[in-house]
């Protein structure tokens, strides 16, 4: 009889082509100021992602023989994003870090000259904050850029992790029916 392999081993084994999924999905919009293109792929790229969590689900459903439960398949989801999300993580710092080390400032700069551009679109308020943000250096740091993508990221991926482990059990189990 095979061994089959647990959860949290294969969560491990998907987590790294999955993290680098997630940081090529980071990169298009890091690098889309200057290739505008990257931004409708990052869209594309996010838009897929409960897709690409779907087909890891069902690949452990269908190895388990459908003897896997939803709690099981929802851990699955979440133990990809940790580990996924923990690799783009560490790319997406040394990026920030010695690549792009201004791209808030990029970002905020940018935000501030559409506006001189098309006064009023922007809130005001908010305008004024980022120009604040500028002028008094309080943009944040890339470790804290990473870290807040990083809590995000998990946990949104829990939540779509739930929806895709509910559709993958379901979808499986009809179709054995």
């Amino acid at each position: 009889m095979e061994n089959k392999k647990s959860i949290f081993q294969r969560a491990a084994e998907w987590g790294i082509p999955f993290g680098l999924y997630l940081a090529c999905a980071a990169m298009t919009y890091i690098f889309s100021d200057y290739f505008s293109p990257l931004l409708l792929l990052f869209m594309v790229m996010c838009t897929c992602l409960p897709v690409v969590v779907y087909f890891f689900q069902r690949r452990k459903f269908i190895e388990d023989d459908g003897f896997t439960e939803y709690a099981g398949l929802w851990m699955l989801g979440i133990m990809l994003f940790l580990l996924g999300t923990l690799i783009a993580s560490f790319i997406v710092y040394l990026v920030l870090q010695h690549i792009r080390p201004t791209f808030m400032y990029d970002i905020a700069q940018m935000i501030i000259d559409t506006d001189k551009q098309a006064p009023g679109v922007m809130d005001n308020e908010l305008l004024q904050i980022i120009k604040r943000m500028v002028d008094e250096k309080l943009m944040p740091s890339p470790i804290e850029i990473v870290m807040s993508m990083y809590w995000l990221v998990t946990f949104m991926g829990s939540l779509i992790s739930a929806v895709t482990a509910l559709i993958a059990h379901r979808a499986i189990n009809k179709r054995g029916k």
